[in-house]
């Protein structure tokens, strides 16, 4: 085995484990906890206690699997770069899923987070609306690339 191989092995684990765990912590906040946070509190009202607990622990864990995915996947990129017109194509449209996700993250955090913090029920409920909605396109985002890598490794002879 050549010795860049255990790299390439630990550099793909880590990879994997913080895309799930990145996808995974938007998934779990917008198609699962948002609509039974929603069901606790009546109509006119906005779960404000529950969505704020939920961004100050969830925050470490989304910023962390950022960091990761970025440094994982350079070390991926340059121990074992594409050779192939199929894996550059491949590499491209993950690094543009991560880029939409990379981003919405950050509108989230610096732009919608901030203005919820002091937003009134109704200013809350509109704001949050936009933000359920570039988690559901981060989330499909992360889906997109992981299913990507895995075809990649299955289609790399065929290609």
């Amino acid at each position: 085995m050549p010795p860049v191989e255990p790299l390439i092995g630990f550099f793909a684990a880590t990879h994997a484990v913080a895309a799930a765990v990145w996808v995974g912590a938007v998934f779990m906040g917008s198609v699962i906890d948002w609509p039974v946070a929603r069901a606790t509190v009546e109509p006119h009202q906005f779960p404000f206690r529950f969505i704020v607990g939920q961004g100050h622990r969830v925050f470490v864990w989304v910023y962390a699997g950022i960091a990761i995915l970025l440094v994982s996947g350079a070390a991926l990129l340059w121990l074992a770069p594409p050779r192939t017109p199929f894996e550059n194509t491949l590499a491209a449209l993950k690094i543009l899923a991560l880029a939409v996700m990379v981003g919405n993250t950050l509108y989230g955090s610096l732009r919608t987070w901030p203005n919820l913090q002091f937003a009134t029920a109704e200013e809350a409920k509109f704001l949050y609306r936009g933000y359920m909605i570039r988690a559901y396109i981060t989330c499909s985002s992360g889906i997109f690339a992981i299913v990507l890598g895995a075809l990649g490794r299955h289609l790399k002879a065929v290609f």
